[in-house]
């Protein structure tokens, strides 16, 4: 599991290609996924990102996007905002859901990134989430990690005993419990927690070659974390969850 939760893009002052003035393209920068920027009748969406100085950049993520699977994305990095031979040049692999990947990186004032998507069908292109930041690495997943898919729909019964209600939406609660990890790795864990707190939402992304979960948007589900010593007090275990954000 990757964590991707500085987001050194989130201060950048933003230009695109095309727009349309009900969805500005600041709403890629808004942590709600139903704040979107869409192109105004343009398959082709470019945004650079001027970060005003050089910051480091080594994962793009897209959430709450309408591109298609024939779609070319490119996410590149460089020094100036000219793009004929760009320092960073990252193709992206489409997914219906989060696209997103980790890359090298480096630190650049300017990034950009460029979809050419001609054969999308609803003839512009949308976006509620870009999120250009860096990676850290948590400790291994222990043996009991768990997936817990909620439905937020509201039921009661009637006289007879039928059910009926108002039907919302899923959401996954992703639990990790690491059963020995050292101080080092405790600190870390406090460092997001306290940075992130409960509000904050940022990414997941998972090994899909060794499970089934896809990248998620999640903020952290529980206003504390506990931290049980071991017979070896330089040994210690945690446990977090994390609710995706829909």
């Amino acid at each position: 599991m990757i964590v991707v939760a500085n987001e050194t893009l989130k201060d950048s002052t933003l230009t695109i290609n095309s727009n349309n003035i009900n969805y500005p393209v600041t709403n890629i920068l808004d942590s709600r996924l139903t704040k979107i920027v869409k192109t105004d009748s343009n398959t082709t969406m470019t945004i650079v990102f001027d970060a005003g100085s050089a910051v480091n950049v080594n994962s793009i993520s897209i959430a709450n996007h309408n591109i298609s699977s024939g779609a070319t994305i490119k996410f590149q990095g460089n020094a100036t905002n000219v793009w004929t031979t760009p320092t960073i040049d990252e193709t992206l692999t489409y997914s219906s859901g989060i696209i997103n990947k980790q890359f090298t990186g480096g630190s650049y004032r300017y990034w950009r990134l460029n979809i050419v998507d001609a054969g999308n069908s609803d003839g512009f292109i949308s976006a509620g989430r870009v999120y250009g930041g860096t990676i850290s690495s948590p400790p291994s997943i222990g043996q009991t990690f768990s997936n817990t898919r909620v439905s937020e729909s509201l039921k009661t019964y009637s006289i007879s005993g039928q059910a009926y209600g108002d039907n919302r939406y899923f959401y996954d609660l992703i639990s990790i419990q690491w059963r020995k990890i050292t101080q080092a790795e405790k600190a870390l864990i406090i460092a997001w927690f306290e940075t992130l707190d409960i509000t904050k939402p940022f990414f997941l992304v998972f090994d899909e070659s060794k499970m089934d979960l896809t990248a998620k948007y999640v903020t952290i589900d529980s206003n504390q974390i506990s931290f049980n010593y071991l017979k070896n007090p330089a040994w210690v275990e945690a446990s977090l969850t994390f609710r995706e954000e829909v």
